[in-house]
């Protein structure tokens, strides 16, 4: 019983000391902070995209739409983001949505290193990856897996530094929601968290010499 009663006060202490969760943070929303940058669709387009911001360790959501072929000028999104220092961009888990429109056939989805994309038809294979895409998943898994029209590829996680998206889509209008779930590369805990771990650690050890004591008794 004395053992039992230990290992639960243990956990709870344990738990105390775990560091909290963060929520869910929105980057960018397109209806709120202003359109993503269109694409330069000319045969040698190269295009800049829309900074989106600076991720931040957990979970960071871009949202937006984009399609529409029979609209003057085709709504195309681009935009970029960094990954810092010391952190890696482990999953894009998309959420996709048909809005209009038919896009069985798959939505256009590349990614490059840097603050440009190729956007054309001659520059979209020196990019990093790229994939059609008509369901939601995580799309880095994706862009790991491919790429399918030409590409030098990457690997994931993705690593620091600074990196643009090109979506484009003929035949309807898509809307997205995309979390990147970026985390420290090695995480080291903060100078408080070492002094709650310490503390913790010598509160479990009184613990357990008073549980031997009241044994004894």
């Amino acid at each position: 019983m004395m053992k039992k009663r230990f290992l639960s006060r243990t956990f709870c202490v344990l738990a105390l000391l775990a560091p909290g969760i963060g929520g869910a943070a929105v980057t960018y929303d397109e209806a709120v902070n202003g359109d993503f940058a269109n694409a330069n669709l000319a045969s040698t387009g190269i295009s800049p995209g829309t900074f989106a911001g600076v991720l931040a360790d957990g979970i960071n959501t871009i949202k937006g739409a984009f399609g529409n072929s029979t609209a003057p000028v085709r709504d195309t999104d681009v935009f970029s983001f960094t990954i810092p220092a010391g952190y890696q961009l482990t999953a894009i888990d998309l959420a996709f949505t048909t809005l209009s429109g038919d896009s069985g056939g798959g939505a256009y989805f590349g990614i490059q290193g840097g603050l440009n994309i190729g956007t054309g038809i001659s520059t979209v294979g020196s990019n990093l990856s790229n994939a059609l895409v008509s369901d939601s998943g995580d799309l880095l898994a994706s862009f790991a897996a491919g790429p399918e029209f030409g590409g030098t590829g990457l690997a994931a996680p993705l690593g620091a530094g600074d990196y643009t998206i090109f979506l484009s889509e003929t035949a309807a209008v898509v809307g997205y929601s995309m979390d990147f779930a970026v985390s420290a590369v090695n995480p080291v805990p903060e100078p408080g968290e070492w002094a709650m771990l310490l503390a913790g650690l010598a509160l479990i050890g009184g613990m357990a010499r008073s549980g031997k004591t009241g044994f004894r008794a």
